[in-house]
């Protein structure tokens, strides 16, 4: 095979990778949504849906966790993508004093495969 002809396959299967139909979540922009003191547990419900983790503590206080894990291309392809691609993970704690919003964090996490 050519080697134009190569590159173009190459550079096609990347972006077709890349490509998926589905919206991604962007857990920053939710985080923006959230108001402490204000946002209630019903509201961030009807925002964000159902938390993927949820932490009690006594007295009175109630952790929401939310996750999405983004991959970037290279850790798409067969094979080679575990050792050559990388992911972060971004985390939005919301916790919550009685039925209002006390406190809100996002942060990332990046990690190699």
């Amino acid at each position: 095979m050519k080697r134009p002809y190569f590159l173009l396959i190459v550079f096609l299967a990347l972006w077709l990778l890349n490509c998926s139909g589905a919206p991604e979540r962007n857990l920053a922009s939710e985080a923006c949504l959230i108001r402490k003191g204000v946002s209630t547990k019903q509201e961030v419900y009807q925002l964000l849906g159902p938390p993927d983790k949820v932490v009690r503590q006594p007295p009175n206080i109630e952790e929401w966790y939310y996750y999405h894990v983004n991959e970037d291309t290279l850790s798409k392809l067969p094979l080679l993508g575990k050792k050559l691609g990388e992911e972060e993970v971004e985390i939005l704690r919301i916790r919550f004093t009685g039925d209002r919003a006390s406190d809100c964090i996002y942060l990332v996490r990046r990690q190699k495969e």
